[in-house]
């Protein structure tokens, strides 16, 4: 019980790593909060300039008028000669905050009376710019189906439904702003557990990784070898000592997603798939930490190491970059990687992530990662061993 409170005692004197990640979560709930947060009064107007691109595979009056209309006032560009890659990069960097993708046929399933929502890609879900475009382009397509279904010509319906809307279109959320705040929660909450792997291997790796270090120090182990303290026993305090700030993590962590999404759909449906996600999630970032802190290295060695290995991981898997602008070749070498079922297990919580719930599916993720976390464990024990049976 000593070399347990002993740990917690250096882990107290090597705090620069818990604080550093502490600030960086505070920082992103804050960012999450000021670029989620609903409108003040849940109105807007249509006028300010956007950058909106498409590729118009229809090349109908309707889509021709559609593009011309979204032009007066827009920054509006054709996208018809670049690749799928190129236009999710345009859209990933803020080059076009819009990107219509107008199917063919688009005008004709609008006349027979079909569904003709054109389907959209966008960096920035939630926003009220891309609310305030998706509705302009609903409302333009919606008047255009009125005036055809009034004997209208294609060439005529355009007209009208252009000038109609021409003398400035007002976006108002029909919705109380309860609702509203609720959605921003949601999207909070979703973010937050995306983030999760990131900020739990940077508060055990580094944070507890140091006390792991220093423990290991050689001078320490000499001062063991003549007490009757054996090196397996302080081992095996490091890694009980590293599992119990892992979990205290991750109470924090459900504690932080009672407080913002107890009110929301995610939360109230998925809680169970968020807790079971992030506990073993924790315990692969415990194993991750164990692993590093292994070998022969030293307190800056292992903040170069675990940054290189969290942001790679992350970028990769998708944990700062959403799984659906990365791509296959990216994707299939993600899977090799535990981060990678993580955040996929996380998208089936949030319908906007394009990924659907799937109980099979979401098991396998679950199990792939318990995997992960049990082969990562028991190399982290053979390099110890190995270590230890060298002095």
């Amino acid at each position: 019980m000593h070399l347990y409170k002993n740990f917690f005692r250096l882990l107290k004197h090597n705090k620069t790593g818990v604080i550093i990640y502490g600030c960086i979560f505070v920082a992103m709930v804050t960012l999450l909060f000021l670029t989620a947060g609903p409108g003040g009064d849940g109105a807007g107007e249509f006028k300010k300039s956007y950058d909106i691109s498409y590729v118009d595979h229809d090349g109908s009056e309707l889509s021709k008028g559609l593009i011309a209309f979204l032009s007066e006032g827009n920054h509006v560009q054709d996208l018809g000669d670049r690749s799928e890659a190129a236009i999710l990069d345009l859209v990933f960097f803020g080059m076009s905050v819009y990107h219509m993708d107008i199917a063919p046929g688009f005008a004709d399933s609008i006349n027979r009376g079909e569904d003709g929502k054109i389907s959209y890609t966008t960096s920035f879900d939630m926003s009220s710019t891309v609310f305030g475009i998706d509705n302009t382009v609903n409302s333009y397509i919606a008047l255009y189906r009125d005036y055809k279904l009034m004997g209208y010509s294609d060439a005529e319906a355009v007209n009208a439904a252009a000038e109609l809307l021409g003398s400035g279109t007002e976006i108002k959320v029909l919705a109380a702003d309860p609702a509203a705040e609720q959605d921003s929660n949601e999207f909070v909450v979703f973010q937050l557990n995306q983030f999760f792997c990131y900020l739990v291997l940077g508060f055990l790796a580094l944070g507890v990784g140091h006390t792991i270090i220093a423990n290991n120090d050689e001078n320490v182990g000499r001062r063991i070898e003549a007490s009757p303290v054996s090196r397996k026993k302080i081992s095996f305090t490091n890694t009980l000592g590293l599992v119990t700030t892992g979990v205290v993590i991750w109470l924090f962590f459900v504690a932080v997603n009672v407080i913002f999404g107890h009110d929301t759909r995610l939360f109230q449906e998925y809680w169970w798939v968020i807790l079971i996600n992030s506990f073993i999630t924790m315990t692969v970032s415990c194993a991750i930490a164990s692993l590093l802190t292994s070998f022969n290295i030293n307190a800056n060695s292992l903040a170069m190491v675990t940054n290189i290995v969290s942001l790679a991981m992350c970028f990769v898997c998708g944990v700062f970059v959403p799984q659906w602008l990365l791509g296959d070749g990216v994707l299939k070498a993600a899977r090799f990687l535990p981060f990678y079922w993580s955040v996929y297990a996380n998208n089936m919580t949030y319908p906007q992530s394009g990924v659907g719930f799937d109980l099979s599916r979401l098991l396998l993720s679950f199990l792939i990662q318990a995997v992960f976390a049990v082969v990562i464990a028991l190399a982290a024990a053979f390099v110890k061993s190995s270590r230890l049976g060298k002095r």
